[in-house]
């Protein structure tokens, strides 16, 4: 008898045994995928831009960024830009967020859901839609210019402002009104009980709570209009931005180097970010959530909240009804013929397909490595695993534009050669991207007893089996938050992937932004009206997902 059971006990911890060394080797091999396709590109990037590999190390480059003047103003553009959307993003979002939490009515629904419009939409949707409006033949220009004879045009650096606010408010409007959600509303009726006005106590008590959400809103909204891409190509008029001049000096000039400086002045202000928020800030956020409802706005306060909150609404509005509409009619303002033509266009189902295609790879690989990483973060002693996390974090804040040259740098040349295959767009994606996996993971884990997994083992059951019967239908919402939502940004994705397609592997929103580049209006309003079906569509799934599995995904 007792021979059996030792017996048993030799061939149980042989299995586990076996199974943590597969966990090992599953854990190398990820840490293998995040260098070479997080941390290989960037490190490309550092490497070009002095030089290095051509001759030597060598400065020349950064000497010519900052002597020439179209560089040096590429910068100021962009770093002009980031902080006029960042202040003016965060003055309309907190109100914003005030009026969603604070007024019970049905409006204020809404709003909530008109705030996360932009989110289902191609990045440079609101350049589009601008210049249907405000374009040299655009619908309120010919009325301004057939009534007063004044010619109105929103090319330039104040319509890439105008589009960059428009397109990233939801960024901050989402974490702000997370906050103030969450808030106790207890601390801010004792402030009106000892006699503060509301005013007063949004100002004293409500904005301090709600002051790391802002925080951190402003500089994730200033890095993504620093390092935007797609609205200075489209709306720019010829302005120096550091992004799109880093894709024209890739794809125009074949000037490697000068774009990898350029992509330099991206990376740092972004990684300054990252750690900030990964080591300063997560040390400050405040819990107060009590379950309480939040208290109402006084009927001053609440119609200053309501007035800014629907004339942020009411432009998102317009905005999309431009767009649907250039999609169904002739020449939108000239010809206003409906029309189903613009759908016609078979390059464009084409790249529609290829889009899905990749999209779909791109968020099984993210979200089934992510999760992955995720379990084994939480549950496993795997070497490295605070590094492979901050590296897959990381993934998440590096501008697209980077990621795009250091792809280029790494895979265009020997022994690869992938630029323009599925592969390396699928890798791409999912890499920029894993992180969500993790995240969904992490959390997900933390909420699951580890006596679960325990009783488990106790019965006989070897790790392997206990992660597929136990934990892996339990991580299945994490799962699917992580897919859906890879797939859904992947395919509205521009700014790295552009730099990797080729004639015959192109994808729907690059065609889109090359459209809107050559005023292409109306097809590209139709392939646009297409993208936005399709993410709104992946958006209810995750809103059944959170429903289902009773967590905020």
């Amino acid at each position: 008898m007792n021979e059996v059971s030792t017996e048993q006990t030799s061939v149980f911890y042989k299995r586990k045994t076996k199974v943590e060394k597969g966990y090992l080797a599953a854990a190398w091999g990820i840490a293998v995928l995040l260098f070479v396709f997080i941390l290989a590109p960037v490190l490309a990037v550092f490497v070009q831009s002095f030089g290095i590999g051509n001759g030597g190390f060598t400065l020349e480059n950064y000497e010519r960024f900052f002597s020439n003047s179209s560089y040096f103003q590429a910068l100021f553009n962009s770093m002009a830009a980031g902080v006029i959307s960042t202040l003016v993003i965060l003055m309309i979002a907190i109100p914003f967020a005030l009026y969603v939490t604070r007024s019970k009515t049905m409006l204020s629904t809404v709003y909530r859901g008109i705030g996360l419009l932009p989110l289902v939409a191609p990045p440079f949707i609101f350049s589009l839609a601008l210049i249907i409006l405000f374009g040299r033949r655009g619908v309120v220009s010919q009325w301004i210019a057939d009534f007063t004879g004044l010619e109105v045009s929103i090319y330039g650096f104040w319509g890439v402002v105008i589009a960059q606010i428009l397109g990233y408010f939801p960024v901050a409007y989402m974490m702000i009104e997370s906050s103030m959600r969450n808030m106790n509303p207890s601390l801010e009726q004792a402030s009106q009980d000892l006699g503060a006005g509301q005013g007063r106590t949004i100002r004293k008590v409500t904005l301090p709570l709600a002051g790391t959400a802002i925080l951190k809103a402003g500089l994730i909204v200033f890095v993504m209009a620093l390092a935007d891409f797609s609205n200075p190509l489209v709306i720019g008029g010829g302005e120096n931005f550091l992004a799109s001049d880093a894709f024209l000096l890739v794809t125009g000039q074949q000037n490697l180097e000068m774009a990898a400086v350029l992509g330099v002045f991206l990376i740092l202000p972004s990684l300054a970010v990252f750690l900030f928020q990964t080591y300063l800030l997560k040390d400050h956020e405040v819990a107060t959530t009590t379950g309480g409802e939040n208290n109402p706005l006084h009927p001053k306060v609440k119609a200053t909240m309501f007035g800014i909150s629907t004339l942020m609404a009411f432009f998102i509005i317009v905005m999309f009804v431009m767009v649907v509409l250039s999609a169904f009619v002739q020449i939108i303002g000239i010809n206003n013929e409906f029309t189903l033509e613009h759908f016609s266009d078979t390059s464009g189902w084409d790249f529609l397909r290829n889009s899905v295609i990749v999209s779909f790879f791109a968020a099984l690989l993210a979200a089934g490595l992510g999760i992955l990483q995720g379990y084994m973060t939480a549950r496993k002693n795997i070497p490295m695993k605070k590094l492979m996390e901050f590296t897959a974090l990381f993934g998440l804040a590096i501008p697209g534009t980077v990621m795009g040259i250091g792809y280029v740098l790494i895979f265009n040349g020997p022994p690869f050669f992938l630029t323009g295959t599925i592969f390396l767009l699928v890798m791409n994606m999912a890499f920029r991207k894993i992180g969500v996996g993790l995240e969904s993971g992490i959390s997900q884990m933390q909420q699951l007893d580890v006596s679960l997994e325990e009783a488990s083992a106790d019965l006989g059951t070897g790790p392997y089996q206990t992660f597929r019967r136990v934990v892996a239908p339990l991580l299945t919402p994490a799962f699917m938050a992580g897919f859906v939502y890879t797939f859904m940004t992947a395919m509205v994705s521009v700014s790295s992937v552009i730099f990797l397609i080729a004639p015959g592997m192109n994808l729907a929103a690059p065609y889109i932004l090359n459209l809107a580049d050559q005023a292409a209006v109306g097809r590209a309003s139709a392939m646009s009206f297409i993208l936005i079906i399709i993410v709104l569509a992946c958006m209810g799934i995750l809103k059944i997902i959170e429903k289902r599995s009773g967590s905020n995904v």
